[in-house]
């Protein structure tokens, strides 16, 4: 198993690195850019007692899971349509990302920004090449698990989340997303805690050194499915503390509230406000929390997937809590290397919404720090007839923001 070891200082870790190198190879030990003192290590049981002897501390690798689950969306329905758009296939007389679009004043944004010069990192599953949606795909090659592959998507999940949040239609898609020309960095990752941390102390890394010369947002659609407080993921997790030194620096960090209310896994009464489900990071008071609703602005309506949607306040939330706001999710949408048509695309789809509603708020006004992007999109929701803790500021306004900004 992997594990996070922090040791007493950098020059102990750089020690202990030599030590793990040397019995288990260069590829066992990793040392972060952002965190000197810190390594991430495959251990035995032999390893973990030298190093503690040497004062560590360890915390062990945690599993995510993208939202929605890939095989049980909740009851929704879900067809393919066709994966090449040169087959003159029309989508068929179904929604689509079109009318999500207009649902929250995208298109009347794009008058005051279309997202050029900001950067979104969609760290998820991968993002399909071949779809060719995106005007300013980055060369960036994240050092992570999947280096040289974060442009391939086996699972589908990263490519609905890259197209929600910057689709171009120019570059011979079907749609537009919310930020058509903000660049998109690839980051695919294992969905472990360790490796997560690797892609923010990369992105953390090209921020410092300017290889990232705009502004960044970080588009995070995944969670942990659980109907109580995760055990593994306590407060001190230097992946949570990873994720709050890229806000440090500047980056606008957004993630899915979780699909954890009603029928997918814990079965509460869909019209409820409670209990809390959701969790972790994605419950940090200093990152967006976004939920879901319908085409009819509800998530607690039971016969309709969007009452999956996570309610507040959050476990680690104390000034804001979450969900901080909403969006809408259904239609056709890019999966993978094709479109699909989805009831919902859960707190996943919500998401990179907002990931785009903060890179055109950004490319508007670049000297906006990560809280003010964050409280110029509450201010700007529009305020719907549900608990807050269902709901938070409510659906998201893409015009009112950017006017805002």
């Amino acid at each position: 198993m992997k594990y996070f070891v922090q040791m007493p200082s950098a020059g102990v870790a750089g020690e202990a690195a030599s030590f793990l190198t040397e019995s288990r190879g260069p590829q066992a030990v990793a040392r972060p850019r952002t965190q000197p003192d810190l390594l991430i290590a495959e251990l035995d049981d032999h390893d973990i007692v030298v190093l503690q002897d040497q004062g560590a501390k360890l915390w062990e690798d945690v599993q995510f899971a993208p939202l929605p689950p890939l095989e049980d969306l909740g009851g929704a329905r879900v067809a393919d349509y066709a994966l090449s758009r040169e087959d003159n296939v029309p989508l068929v007389d179904q929604a689509s990302l079109d009318d999500v679009l207009a649902h929250i004043k995208a298109p009347e944004a794009w008058a005051y920004s279309r997202g050029g010069g900001a950067t979104i990192a969609i760290v998820d599953t991968g993002i399909c090449a071949s779809l060719s949606q995106f005007s300013s795909p980055s060369p960036v090659d994240l050092p992570s698990a999947f280096r040289g592959q974060h442009w391939t998507d086996v699972k589908g999940h990263g490519s609905m989340c890259a197209v929600i949040a910057a689709g171009n239609k120019s570059a011979g898609g079907r749609f537009d997303g919310v930020a058509p020309d903000a660049t998109v960095i690839s980051a695919r990752t294992t969905l472990m805690s360790t490796d997560l941390f690797l892609i923010f102390d990369e992105l953390i890394d090209l921020k410092r050194q300017g290889a990232i010369a705009g502004p960044l947002v970080i588009s995070n659609s995944y969670g942990l499915y659980t109907c109580t407080a995760p055990a593994g993921l306590p407060g001190d997790h230097p992946y949570l503390e990873v994720v709050l030194t890229a806000i440090d620096e500047g980056a606008f960090v957004v993630f899915a509230a979780g699909n954890n209310h009603y029928d997918v896994l814990c079965n509460n009464d869909p019209a409820a406000a409670s209990p809390n489900t959701i969790w972790g990071v994605n419950s940090h008071d200093r990152v967006m929390s976004v939920g879901t609703v319908n085409r009819n602005n509800s998530n607690r309506d039971g016969s309709t997937p969007h009452a999956n949607s996570s309610r507040g306040p959050g476990q680690w939330a104390s000034d804001f809590p979450k969900p901080d706001c909403v969006a809408p999710t259904y239609g056709v949408v890019a999966w993978g290397c094709g479109y699909r048509f989805m009831d919902w695309w859960g707190t996943s789809g919500a998401c990179p919404q907002v990931a785009g509603l903060g890179a055109l708020i950004l490319a508007r006004n670049p000297r906006l720090r990560p809280h003010e992007v964050a409280e110029i999109i509450r201010r700007s929701c529009v305020p719907l007839q549900a608990p807050r803790e269902c709901v938070g500021a409510g659906l998201i306004d893409c015009l009112a923001a950017v006017q805002l900004a």
